[in-house]
């Protein structure tokens, strides 16, 4: 589903709403598993918000990711968002910090209904 994404923290710490609302991303959200776990709730999942190519970031990926709310026009997904910096001998170096997105549908660029301005969007409070 595409997506205008307000990431409401940076390195951890909560943003100011006036700070998130002014700097919206957009892309195609994907919540999906990474691990999967038979037993109900246990799956460890995964939120993507993809570039139009469909295998690129927009933003750093959102691990152990949760739905949290689902409120208004939108939905907010708490979990770590994971920096790649680099790479070890035995794995992929990264920074995590916890993260929340509120991730609300909006009309892809694609869609013949995309007006010429930007989407209007609801706030997550």
């Amino acid at each position: 589903m595409f997506c205008a994404v307000y990431r409401l923290r940076a390195r951890g710490q909560k943003l100011e709403r006036e700070v998130v609302q002014r700097h919206p991303v957009h892309g195609e959200l994907l919540f999906t598993e990474r691990l999967h776990d038979s037993r109900p709730g246990r799956s460890v999942m995964v939120a993507m918000l993809l570039r139009p190519d469909g295998e690129s970031y927009v933003i750093p990926v959102l691990d152990r990711a949760r739905v949290t709310r689902i409120r208004g026009k939108g939905v907010l997904i708490a979990g770590t968002e994971v920096n790649p910096r680099g790479r070890g001998l035995k794995n992929i170096k990264a920074d995590r910090y916890r993260q929340t997105w509120w991730c609300v549908p909006a009309p892809s660029p694609t869609s013949p209904h995309t007006s010429p301005t930007s989407p209007p969007c609801a706030s997550p409070g």
